[in-house]
C-alpha cells in the first residue's frame, strides 16, 4: 500500500469524522513514514495546526502531532461531539520564547521559555477502528488520536503532583482520581521533543502545547456537559 492511499484513507475518515480505517497497514510504518502520512492528511484535508500535542515513544524519543485550529475552543465553549471517544484533563502552556532543537535541552531550559500555563482538557478521536492496534507510528500518523482542545483557565506553573483530578460528563463523574501524568510530569515530554523537533512542528514563542494526560483517555460518546477540575481550578464546556 502506497503513502497515497494511507492519506487517503485516513483523510476520508477525518472528513466524515469516523472510525472505519483498517490500522493493520499502519502498524508496520517507522517514525519518518508517520511523520509523512501525518503532514499529507494534514494538507488533503486543508486544516491549519493550532496547537501541539508531545508524547514520549518507548525508546524515548520526543514525538509531535497536531490538533487542528478549528477543534480548539475556549471554556464555555461549545463544540461538535462527532467523532468523540473520549476525554483527557491536562496541563498545557504557551511560550514565550522559541527553543530550538537541541540534544542537550533540559527541563529547566524549557521551563524558562514557557510565557504560562492553563487546565485544559483534550478531545480524542481515532480514525481507526482499534487505535492501539495501529501501533506507535500508526498513531503518530492519526495526530497521535487528537481530536480537538478546551483552554481553560491560566494557573500557577505547571506542577501537578497528587491533585485531584476530577472529570464530569453529562453531569456524572466519570473519573475522580489523584492525577498521574502519562509521561511522568508536566514537561517530560516537551523536554524530550525539544531535543529533536521536526522541521514543520517548530518550537516558537507563541506556540501553544499539551503534553500528556493527568488521568488517561477516558471514554465518552454524543453530547453532553463536561467538566473538569483540577483540585480547586475548573473547566466547562458543551459537546453537541
Amino acid at each position: 500500500m502506497t503513502d497515497t492511499d494511507l492519506i487517503d484513507r485516513l483523510a476520508a475518515a477525518q472528513r466524515a469524522y469516523a472510525s472505519d480505517v483498517d490500522p493493520a497497514p499502519y502498524a508496520a510504518l517507522d517514525r519518518e513514514a508517520g511523520y509523512r502520512i501525518q503532514l499529507g492528511v494534514k494538507d488533503a484535508v486543508g486544516r491549519k495546526v493550532g496547537m501541539l500535542k508531545t508524547a514520549v515513544h518507548a525508546e524515548g524519543v520526543g514525538v509531535v502531532a497536531p490538533i487542528y485550529a478549528d477543534g480548539i475552543i475556549a471554556a464555555a465553549a461549545r463544540l461538535s461531539a462527532r467523532g468523540v471517544i473520549g476525554l483527557e484533563v491536562e496541563v498545557g502552556m504557551v511560550l514565550g520564547r522559541d527553543l530550538p532543537s537541541d540534544s542537550a535541552t533540559d527541563p529547566a531550559h524549557v521551563a524558562a521559555a514557557i510565557d504560562h500555563y492553563f487546565l485544559g482538557v483534550e478531545i480524542c478521536g481515532t480514525r481507526f477502528t482499534d487505535r492501539k492496534a495501529a501501533g506507535p507510528n500508526g498513531g503518530l500518523a492519526d495526530n497521535m488520536s487528537a481530536l480537538g482542545y478546551a483552554v481553560g483557565p491560566r494557573r500557577f506553573g505547571g506542577e501537578v503532583g497528587g491533585l485531584e483530578v476530577v472529570l464530569e460528563f453529562g453531569g456524572k463523574t466519570i473519573h475522580a482520581a489523584p492525577s498521574k501524568h502519562a509521561f511522568g510530569d508536566t514537561l517530560a515530554s516537551l523536554v524530550a521533543y525539544a531535543k529533536n523537533q521536526h522541521p514543520a512542528y517548530p518550537l516558537r514563542a507563541g506556540t501553544i502545547i499539551t503534553t500528556g494526560s493527568m488521568c488517561g483517555l477516558v471514554a465518552t460518546s454524543g453530547p453532553g456537559h463536561v467538566v473538569a477540575r483540577l483540585a480547586h481550578e475548573r473547566l466547562e464546556f458543551d459537546l453537541v
